[in-house]
């Protein structure tokens, strides 16, 4: 069974019998470059796409990572997420729902101040 990132979203994709340009739309990519993603063109992707593809399929971001386990649904383990998955050490990692959201969201506004400060040096050669 093929364990890639692209081929878990292929397979989600097609579970809800989408085309990949709506799936494209959603995540507002292109169909292009969800196509390379799914054919395993492109491996690294950035957090916050992932965060996008985890969130529109109602998956932990964990379930892209290596292995053929599903990740278990919050509600199935009394708010605690066990995280199943098959790595060379065989580890199996328990993450408080709380502290997911926690990075989740450090993320999100590392992404702001970035793009915040990516603005302001623009501004500031432009004054030059």
């Amino acid at each position: 069974m093929n364990n890639s990132v692209g081929f878990k979203i292929k397979k989600l994709r097609e579970q809800k019998e989408m085309s990949q340009e709506d799936l494209a739309y959603q995540l507002e990519v292109s169909q292009s470059y969800l196509s390379k993603i799914e054919n395993g063109s492109i491996e690294k992707l950035d957090f916050i796409f992932m965060q996008k593809v985890a969130e529109f399929f109602k998956v932990e971001p964990q379930y892209f990572l290596e292995g053929d386990t599903f990740i278990n649904d919050i509600e199935n383990n009394n708010g605690m997420l066990v995280n199943n998955f098959n790595n060379s050490n065989g580890i199996v990692n328990n993450v408080s729902e709380d502290l997911l959201k926690n990075v989740i969201d450090n993320q999100q506004q590392i992404s702001q101040l970035m793009e915040m400060q990516n603005k302001l040096i623009e501004k500031m050669l432009k004054e030059k």
